[in-house]
């Protein structure tokens, strides 16, 4: 899809890219939970080291202050304690940002915000990001109810991939419950973008262009039979 260097981090896989990339990414990745974009990373030892080094971003240029915002923290071996109280530190240190810059700080939103900031903590190591995704990409759209015992969508075409099926062939799932298995290799063996029928939160962020992402849209499909998408 574009993407270079591609390595295993905690948590994830890293690659580099443009923009085209990024969107192109959301748009198509059957097996990712999120994009995410990095924009700083630092050492930390406390929650005061966490606030100065969010502060010291300048997020006006990343959004603007109308939009409604979410911090999530998440880490591996962190010495903080307190997960809730490191949240509350990178939100006020991204608001207060915001209020020094512009006298004005944006309004929290938890249910569905505009912007998504996450702060990943490590041993003794930050990294912060914005979401370009927005919600979860295993939301892919198209789901009216939900199964007693639902599958997520990424997980489920992730399986199908791993078993070598290829859409030429025929597929059985003897566990079928609320169909997510075969839907997503229906998806497959359309060239269906498992994006098509979402929204991103890419457009939130000052970063965005719309040509860029109107010219991705346009793309011509990768080929039914190639499954790695």
């Amino acid at each position: 899809m574009g993407g270079k260097d591609a390595a295993i981090v905690a948590g994830g896989v890293s690659f580099k890219g443009g923009w085209d990339t990024c969107y192109r990414v959301n748009l198509w990745s059957r097996i990712a939970s999120r994009v995410l974009w990095k924009v700083h990373d630092f050492a930390y030892g406390n929650e005061d080291d966490l606030y100065k080094a969010a502060k010291a971003l300048d997020w006006p240029s990343y959004f603007g202050v109308e939009r409604t915002l979410r911090v999530n923290v998440t880490a591996q071996k962190s010495p903080l304690r307190s997960f809730e109280f490191a949240t509350l530190r990178v939100k006020d240190a991204v608001c207060d940002r915001f209020r020094d810059t512009l006298g004005r700080r944006p309004d929290v939103e938890r249910a569905a915000p505009d912007v998504r900031v996450h702060a990943f903590l490590e041993k003794e190591r930050g990294t912060l990001y914005l979401d370009t995704s927005g919600e979860p990409l295993f939301k892919r759209g198209w789901r009216a109810g939900q199964a007693e015992a639902p599958l997520r969508e990424n997980l489920a075409a992730g399986i199908v991939m791993i078993t070598g099926w290829r859409p030429d062939e025929p597929l059985l799932d003897p566990m079928c419950g609320g169909g997510t298995l075969l839907a997503e290799a229906a998806a497959m063996a359309r060239g269906r973008a498992p994006g098509a029928r979402r929204d991103f939160g890419f457009p939130s962020l000052k970063s965005f262009d719309a040509s860029v992402w109107e010219g991705v849209k346009r793309e011509k499909p990768a080929e039914p039979a190639d499954p790695v998408l």
